[in-house]
């Protein structure tokens, strides 16, 4: 396969448009639309159609559209590689969902960074899906996530850490400090996450998992923090980590609700590639440095 004509039908699919691509690429629309019939050709399927003033890809379209970002990201991850090493100056690209890059990270990276000035290190902070996603395309190093697809094909988890869960509410709220079934819990308006988010998946998963009905849906909140800000302001119920509410437990702002029977946790994975074969200096100093983590 051509590279050259896999980076236009790339341009092409990422922009929705022959038209904006021949642009960018600062060639003719008919020479575009030559080389998609050309590479539709060499591999025998059809990979766009005619949608308005744009296009649509087809399911294969899409499939080569995902696997010719990952090149290209490769191809960029390389060239940037190489220009440190030049420079004689590295750095480190990790994605990291909401958890890990509040409560494990910043400890870890600072006491890295003190050790390693001359080391740059950059975080991108997304939800679980995401963070798969910028591993599985170049776009950073390695990935921390607290649930996983442990059956992807082009990515590997490491178990690296428990988390504990609580069910948290405004100290006014009538299951405050009791211990009670998970069938009273579900009676009560709860705080739901996004979906996509590990924690949405938690909830709904004991729920499941004990044949209850899911808690009444109060409302969605995006985030960790926004969704104890509104239980802090006495407001239904909501599930977090363990390490997020202990200080506003201590200071009276939150009370924990605890459930008949259920210990809840997550665990935190290291998500890397397969392709990749060697461990990145920082993941080793991460796993000296967590026995001094108060999860």
């Amino acid at each position: 396969m051509n590279l050259h004509t896999l980076r236009i039908f790339t341009n092409v699919a990422k922009l929705g448009s022959i038209t904006e691509a021949a642009n960018i690429l600062h060639i003719s629309q008919p020479a575009v639309t030559a080389q998609i019939r050309k590479l539709e050709g060499e591999i025998g399927v059809k990979l766009i159609t005619g949608k308005g003033r744009g296009i649509q890809l087809t399911s294969e379209g899409e499939f080569l559209y995902e696997q010719g970002l990952r090149l290209f990201y490769l191809e960029e991850q390389i060239d940037e590689k190489f220009k440190t090493f030049l420079a004689k100056k590295e750095n480190v690209k990790i994605a990291s969902s909401y958890i890990s890059t509040n409560y494990i990270l910043p400890s870890i990276i600072a006491g890295y960074k003190l050790e390693n000035p001359q080391i740059d290190v950059y975080v991108s902070l997304g939800n679980v899906q995401s963070v798969e996603r910028l591993v599985l395309n170049y776009e950073v190093d390695f990935g921390f996530v607290v649930q996983s697809n442990i059956g992807h094909e082009d990515l590997s988890f490491e178990k690296i850490l428990d988390i504990p869960f609580w069910f948290v509410v405004n100290p006014t709220h009538p299951l405050a400090n009791k211990e009670v079934s998970i069938f009273e819990l579900s009676r009560h308006d709860f705080i739901y996450r996004e979906r996509g988010s590990s924690t949405l998946d938690l909830l709904e998963a004991i729920f499941y998992t004990h044949n209850c009905p899911l808690p009444k849906f109060g409302l969605q909140m995006e985030g960790v923090l926004e969704s104890i800000k509104v239980v802090e302001a006495g407001y239904g119920m909501a599930i977090a980590p363990a390490v997020s509410v202990k200080e506003k437990l201590v200071q009276g702002s939150l009370a924990r609700v605890f459930v008949d029977q259920v210990e809840i946790s997550q665990s935190l994975f290291i998500c890397t590639r397969k392709a990749d074969q060697n461990e990145y200096p920082f993941t080793q100093f991460l796993k000296r440095k967590l026995g001094d983590l108060e999860i």
